[in-house]
């Protein structure tokens, strides 16, 4: 796995990850929602809370309301790559679970939800986000190469024309 961090600024902050077949650690957030874009391959999204499980696939978006714990796996074939673009809003946070192999065997063998047409809630930060993608369009941060910086945009304009301006509705309702 590997992440690359380029911007927080204003309570915006913007990750890229590549992902292997090592999954990121299941956490939860009290202050920010996970916003994520699946540029390529096939992300999964485990939400041990709510016993569910979703599959991401390129060009689609998915919004993991805080406090859920949740993980983001590679759930293209063994050796295939996948990539995300993560945006948060706010202050954040991360808080890491422990026993976490205790938590990921639930979820083996599980067949998942596909996700289609997802909406992400981005609060009144739509011109925001259009100026970060202007912004990332003419100015490549240096940790990404030129293909993960139009993954960014392409993101970053997908968040902007998908979002709808409040939060999440689920965010804060469980633990």
């Amino acid at each position: 796995m590997e992440m690359k961090e380029f911007h927080y600024q204003d309570g915006l902050r913007v990750s890229l990850f590549n992902l292997d077949h090592k999954a990121v650690p299941y956490h939860f957030h009290n202050e920010v929602s996970d916003m994520m874009y699946c540029s390529r391959g096939q992300i999964t999204i485990e939400l041990p809370d709510t016993d569910e499980v979703f599959t991401v696939h390129p060009d689609q978006v998915f919004q993991v309301p805080h406090p859920s714990k949740h993980r983001f796996v590679n759930g293209a074939p063994v050796g295939t790559p996948s990539r995300y673009v993560l945006l948060q809003i706010g202050d954040f946070d991360i808080n890491f679970v422990p026993a976490a192999k205790d938590i990921a065997g639930q979820f083996a063998e599980r067949t998942a939800t596909q996700v289609t047409d997802g909406a992400v809630y981005i609060q009144d930060r739509k011109s925001d986000i259009i100026k970060l993608a202007d912004h990332f369009e003419q100015d490549k941060p240096e940790v990404l190469d030129s293909e993960e910086q139009a993954d960014v945009v392409a993101a970053l304009r997908c968040f902007a024309s998908r979002g709808l301006e409040t939060a999440h509705p689920r965010s804060g309702r469980h633990s």
